[in-house]
């Protein structure tokens, strides 16, 4: 029989220790001191409560000095489901919105275990519905709307283009 791994792969993932994911560690992991980015200068940033239960946070990003519709990509963030991780989203959305000339719309999803599947789902399809119903005022041309998103962000991220495409 084939071995699944490769022996020197094996042997590093038998060296990391067991771990539980418990509410003891999911509470150390939200304390992390998280990196405090600087608005970058050449965008606006707007946050918007979408209305709803409960409301959902997104932050709306646009290059300044523009002023006709552009494409959107619409992040989620990673993060294991359990960890607010947008610090990191927010620096790719900023590059890309000044070098790809798109509108970036990071949506705050609750996270788990407090708020079990489908609750992130639902949350990202609200944002997503409202950015698509409020295209005009954040000028957004809704025909070319993308998502993405890493780690537990591109899981949703892809939940969430089918959801979307189901309901129409």
């Amino acid at each position: 029989m084939r071995q699944p791994l490769h022996p020197a792969i094996a042997a590093a993932i038998a060296r990391i220790p067991a771990f539980d994911m418990n509410d003891e560690a999911i509470q150390l992991a939200r304390a992390l001191p998280r990196p405090e980015l600087a608005t970058c200068e050449a965008l606006d940033h707007r946050e918007h409560l979408v209305p709803g239960e409960p409301p959902v946070r997104v932050v709306v990003r646009r290059p300044k000095g523009v002023d006709h519709a552009l494409p959107c990509v619409y992040g989620i963030h990673g993060g294991g489901y359990v960890v607010d991780a947008t610090a990191t989203d927010d620096l790719v959305l900023d590059t890309w919105c000044q070098t790809l000339g798109v509108v970036g719309i990071l949506v705050d999803y609750r996270l788990a275990p407090e708020t079990p599947y489908p609750g992130p789902l639902e949350d990202c399809y609200a944002g997503l519905r409202w950015v698509v119903e409020h295209a005009t005022e954040l000028g957004v041309d809704p025909t070319r709307v993308g998502v993405f998103g890493d780690s537990a962000g591109g899981g949703l991220a892809a939940a969430l283009a089918l959801l979307a495409r189901n309901r129409g």
